[in-house]
């Protein structure tokens, strides 16, 4: 093979083996680069003053109506009161054990209540007129009747004419 041969594939293969060397991939952009899910962050809702005179923000300012993610991540990991404080002021009759595991899982910040609501509204829905689904939703109205649906009047039972008649 003559020198200029050599050279060629010499040049041709450079690439090839070259490809393999990571910090080269690297400089290249060759490499893939995953988002990191934890780094996502949800933004804030727009406020908007109650008065109406939106004032411009001040150049690399930071935003007022959101909290930092790291102080936000901290707080819901690491809660600010003791819990064996917590657990020490609760009644009931609870064990130790179960106080304290009350007090991590911070019910004591939970709504008394709730269960009252949660029962009117249950109240609510059960009492809602089921015309008005019905309407929405586009279908007759359900019989009000407490005869069963579709009863076979006396004899043989009437075909339906559907697919399935033939079985």
């Amino acid at each position: 093979m003559t020198k200029r041969t050599i050279a060629v594939l010499v040049l041709c293969a450079a690439p090839l083996l070259l490809a393999g060397c990571d910090s080269l991939r690297d400089a290249a952009g060759l490499t893939k680069k995953p988002l990191d899910e934890f780094a996502v962050t949800t933004k804030a809702p727009l406020v908007i003053p109650p008065d109406f005179n939106l004032r411009p923000p001040s150049p690399g300012a930071a935003p007022t109506n959101q909290q930092d993610p790291t102080v936000s991540a901290q707080m819901a990991l690491f809660n600010s009161s003791d819990p064996q404080t917590v657990a020490n002021n609760m009644t009931g009759n609870f064990t130790p054990a179960e106080k304290l595991l009350l007090a991590n899982a911070g019910a004591q910040n939970a709504d008394p209540g709730i269960r009252s609501r949660l029962q009117s509204d249950q109240r609510a829905m059960q009492a809602a007129d089921p015309g008005f689904t019905d309407r929405v939703l586009g279908r007759a109205a359900t019989p009000a009747t407490d005869a069963p649906v579709n009863v076979p009047s006396k004899g043989a039972p009437k075909k339906s004419g559907g697919w399935f008649d033939w079985f």
